[in-house]
């Protein structure tokens, strides 16, 4: 009871706050089907914009299918782009993989990379094996 009267005194009006919790009901709420494919549209625009693996995309992509529960990880991924967008946009649109960029190492780069780096990683993780013939 204390707290309705010091309520009332601060200016708080609990009728006033019930009509504007009925007048926000009664707005036409769009379907979660409609906000899905909004934002699974959005989402694939920034993908190509903040430059993100195919991998991420097709992951994201046939995880996320329009069911209700997967709201949170939508908005989760909206939020992520936007933030990485903006943070390009301040240093000047600086990707590490701009295409047709010659400093980018391509993927059979990589892979010959990795080959070549293999035995001697492996030498250093298991020591008492060795990989040469000696």
């Amino acid at each position: 009871m204390l707290e309705l009267e010091a309520n009332e005194a601060a200016g708080y009006n609990i009728e006033e706050e019930e009509e504007n919790n009925i007048n926000e009901q009664e707005e036409p709420q769009v379907s979660w089907h409609v906000t899905f494919r909004e934002q699974r549209q959005l989402i694939i625009e920034l993908w190509d914009v903040c430059y993100v693996s195919i991998i991420h995309r097709t992951q994201f992509y046939l995880l996320f299918s329009g069911d209700p529960a997967d709201q949170i990880y939508m908005e989760v991924e909206l939020r992520r782009l936007t933030w990485l967008q903006k943070h390009l946009a301040e240093l000047g649109n600086a990707s590490p993989a701009h295409f047709g960029d010659e400093s980018t190492i391509s993927l059979s780069s990589r892979f010959f990379l990795s080959l070549l780096l293999l035995p001697s990683l492996l030498e250093q993780a298991f020591p008492l094996i060795s990989l040469s013939s000696k």
